[in-house]
């Protein structure tokens, strides 16, 4: 959701922007949750990253204590935090997932939000959805792996080797599915002699589109992935996607039972105005005029959720309904 394209030490500038956007956020009828990727974790790689790969701890630090004053709930993921959003979703604490990366439906999310490039509105943004992917695209979960595959980045050159496009294409071969069925019944040496011939096979149509389903022929692609790509598709990644860590994993247990968020701590977002971004008495003030707004939000929000919960303390609240 939040870009670190020009975050380096957590510098004013950054945290001003997440400031405003987290103001705007606690303005919303929404409970808002954020799930951070764990430093050090091994990561896909996604083609040319909207989001910068170089993680500037301090910028996170900040934003984790901007998140608990402004009452929002957060944790650390133990990997890919996609795959850790689609789980929340499938449990059914979420009903949506706001992420710059599509591949979260590979891990079972079903609705995915994200905001349209270059784009600094909240209005503009786009949605997918598992069901209209399914049933207007005729993508399913193989040839979504496929795609994914095919146009991530190079490890060694963070390019990518093959447009999301031609990888589209290529599904309507049924290579996706094929890979998939395979990944999921075969045993591992059984799977690895199916790859080889998947692969050539693969190479094959893409030198020849004998039903003429690719457009062109891709012969300068073909020599990639037979020579450059000699692993491909690797094992390691097909297992990130099949066999996703998350807080679920190995009979863990989520985080937290329920999404809610709380009202802001006032007093601490003065400090953190004060203290890291250094603004003077009246820019804090005004900023805090506009945080009121967001504390009547969050207390119309926990009394809407009292009701949904039938709380035996409610009897002592009075009623709000959104």
């Amino acid at each position: 959701m939040f870009s670190w394209h020009q975050a380096g030490t957590g510098q004013s500038h950054d945290m001003h922007i997440i400031f405003c956007c987290l103001l705007a956020i606690s303005q919303m009828l929404l409970h808002p949750y954020f799930i951070f990727d764990r430093l050090g974790c091994p990561q896909l790689r996604r083609g040319p990253d909207p989001i910068s790969s170089a993680t500037p701890p301090l910028l996170i630090q900040r934003f984790q204590e901007l998140l608990t004053a402004f009452g929002f709930g957060w944790h650390v993921a133990p990997c890919e935090v996609e795959a850790e959003l689609a789980y929340f979703q499938s449990c059914g604490l979420i009903d949506a997932v706001v992420t710059p990366y599509n591949d979260a439906l590979l891990f079972g999310a079903h609705c995915i939000i994200h905001s349209i490039s270059q784009s600094s509105e909240c209005e503009n943004m786009e949605v997918y959805t598992s069901d209209a992917i399914e049933n207007h695209a005729s993508l399913e979960w193989g040839d979504l792996l496929l795609i994914s595959l095919m146009s991530s980045a190079d490890n060694d050159v963070g390019c990518c080797w093959c447009s999301m496009d031609i990888a589209h294409r290529l599904t309507h071969y049924g290579f996706g599915r094929t890979l998939f069925q395979a990944a999921i019944t075969l045993q591992f040496v059984k799977f690895m002699e199916f790859v080889a011939k998947w692969r050539d096979n693969v190479c094959e149509v893409l030198r020849t589109d004998p039903q003429l389903l690719l457009g062109c022929r891709h012969h300068e692609l073909a020599r990639v992935i037979k020579e450059e790509h000699v692993e491909f598709p690797d094992p390691a990644i097909l297992a990130m996607y099949l066999l996703p860590l998350t807080s679920w994993s190995s009979g863990g247990h989520p985080p937290v039972s329920i999404i809610t968020s709380r009202q802001p701590d006032l007093m601490s977002l003065v400090a953190f105005c004060s203290q890291c971004l250094c603004w003077p008495p009246d820019i804090v003030h005004s900023k805090l005029m506009d945080a009121w707004a967001g504390t009547a939000i969050r207390t119309l929000l926990q009394a809407s959720l009292m009701i949904v919960l039938n709380l035996p303390a409610l009897s002592n609240c009075p009623l709000y309904y959104t």
